[in-house]
């Protein structure tokens, strides 16, 4: 886990954590260090022997923004039944905002949905919420989550179809960096992943 995270700049990101969901995770971390933030996540702590609830709650406490994405609200092809993580990490990111101190009182969210109005079917308190819609495309998340940054800062954020371009000239420079360090990039950790953005993206 990174050590003193910046609170004005942390983005806490509350998603899916399966195989098919990686490519729109990816391209969320690259968009969010692209705008100038730093994306934080529940897999900083994938070594660590801490309860997970309260790792998540220390990661939305040091966070001003984060994302939640709530596409995954679907029947667990092994139990049948939904996975509730996403609207129980939203649920908390909302009660420290109604309930929590002036810092917390500030924080900021963005809620984003493969389906932008499905998330009536599960969870209709949320009605009224300006929620995004990425339809589990690349793209459109990109565009999502660079719409929302650009605003709370004051640097100028290139558009979304040249983070898109740059997303892309990343990927196909990963696997030379990854040979560079000894990694393979099948078996990137969380932490190593985002270094990779980052280094890449000063060099830019």
């Amino acid at each position: 886990m990174r050590i003193n995270p910046e609170y004005e700049r942390n983005v806490f990101i509350n998603c899916p954590f399966d195989e098919d969901y990686d490519q729109i995770f990816n391209a969320i971390l690259f968009t969010v260090h692209k705008c100038g933030f730093i994306l934080r996540c529940s897999k900083e702590f994938e070594d660590s022997s801490g309860i997970r609830i309260k790792n998540i709650i220390q990661l939305i406490k040091g966070s001003k923004y984060s994302i939640h994405d709530l596409s995954r609200i679907t029947l667990d092809g092994t139990s049948n039944l939904p996975r509730f993580n996403m609207p129980l990490e939203l649920g908390i990111c909302i009660g420290a905002i109604e309930f929590g101190n002036l810092r917390q009182n500030n924080k900021e969210y963005l809620i984003i949905e493969s389906d932008k109005f499905r998330f009536k079917q599960f969870v209709s308190d949320l009605s009224g919420q300006d929620i995004k819609s990425h339809n589990n495309k690349v793209t459109d998340v990109i565009t999502a989550i660079r719409n929302w940054l650009t605003k709370k800062t004051n640097e100028k954020i290139p558009s979304a179809s040249y983070i898109y371009e740059d997303y892309n000239n990343f990927l196909k420079d990963l696997p030379e960096r990854c040979t560079l360090n000894r990694w393979n990039p099948l078996e990137l950790t969380f932490d190593e992943y985002s270094s990779l953005v980052t280094s890449w993206l000063t060099l830019k």
